[in-house]
């Protein structure tokens, strides 16, 4: 890759922001994927993946499978920053971003984040 295909691709990247879905702020880019500096957590790069076809890129996708139950945790959207609503079976944005519902396994299992307080 060349000098300017890299500046670019750090420009485009740079521009591409996410929120972190665990306290809703702003996260940096890291090892290729999402760092959250005020948690101390690192996206998983399936996680970061997602996250970015879903949120940032906006990628068509199927329909999430509903929740029975509100899961434990407060979780805020990766495109604007905030919370999260269990609204009809979904963990979703209240912006109509998106949702997290085949993501919050992973989020508390493989992702942990730092106690922050508000």
């Amino acid at each position: 890759m060349d000098r300017d295909s890299l500046t670019c691709l750090l420009t485009y990247l740079f521009l591409q922001t996410m929120h972190c879905p665990k306290c809703g702020v702003k996260m940096i880019f890291k090892n290729n994927s999402m760092y959250c500096e005020r948690g101390n957590m690192l996206l998983t790069h399936t996680l970061y993946a997602r996250f970015n076809a879903r949120f940032v890129e906006k990628t068509p996708e199927e329909p999430l499978l509903q929740r029975t139950q509100n899961p434990r945790g407060r979780f805020f959207c990766p495109a604007c920053g905030q919370r999260m609503k269990f609204t009809g079976g979904y963990v979703q944005c209240p912006e109509g971003h998106g949702a997290l519902n085949d993501s919050i396994f992973d989020l508390n299992q493989l992702c942990p984040h730092d106690r922050v307080n508000d």
